[in-house]
């Protein structure tokens, strides 16, 4: 049996419950149709997010999906706790060194790399927007992004470029670990 390879792990607000909409679920099924498997963690506080980003010790996963509201100082839960980069840092390390980071969180895309100032080590890569985008958005973007990362023959920049060509010039950003770049094929 295949092991899970991209972690998706989603904190949505109280509106966000209430409507019914969410992005991780919809996300899972697509990277199911193309044979990548993927766990999904729903959190709701600090808690829980600790809990699931303990998770990508796994060694079989390469992308940890992150899905919450945010801004560019940081990711707000479910109930509330806003988690600065700072706060972030500490709940993940190291648990993320070896892995690529994909943020469907508005404008994460602005400040995240402040992560690296606290480990250079903390992931290989960054993708987040630089901007609002929708639940929409999010999901045809990052849908098209890990499709493109079950071949051999791209590398994290030039699907970040696609994204951007589906969302909008700019949309989205990658930032890459001045100590290891590495992302993955996944599916294979």
């Amino acid at each position: 049996m295949k092991k899970n390879e991209i972690l998706i792990i989603e904190s949505r607000g109280a509106l966000d419950h209430f409507d019914d909409r969410y992005e991780a679920a919809t996300l899972k099924d697509v990277l199911n149709l193309q044979r990548v498997r993927a766990k999904h963690v729903e959190v709701v506080n600090k808690e829980y997010l600790a809990k699931a980003l303990k998770l990508a010790e796994n060694v079989n996963i390469n992308y940890v999906h992150i899905s919450a509201h945010g801004c560019d100082k940081g990711i707000e839960l479910t109930d509330g706790d806003f988690i600065s980069w700072k706060e972030f840092d500490e709940l993940a390390w190291p648990y993320l060194k070896g892995v690529c980071i994909c943020f469907s969180s508005c404008s994460v895309g602005l400040g995240a790399n402040e992560l690296f100032k606290y480990h250079r080590t903390f992931c290989n890569a960054i993708v987040a927007p630089t901007r609002e985008i929708s639940w929409g958005e999010g999901i045809v973007a990052f849908s098209a992004f890990y499709h493109r990362a079950t071949k051999e023959d791209t590398s994290a920049e030039q699907d970040v470029k696609v994204l951007n060509h589906i969302v909008g010039a700019g949309t989205f950003k990658i930032t890459c670990s001045s100590y290891n770049s590495t992302t993955y094929v996944v599916g294979s």
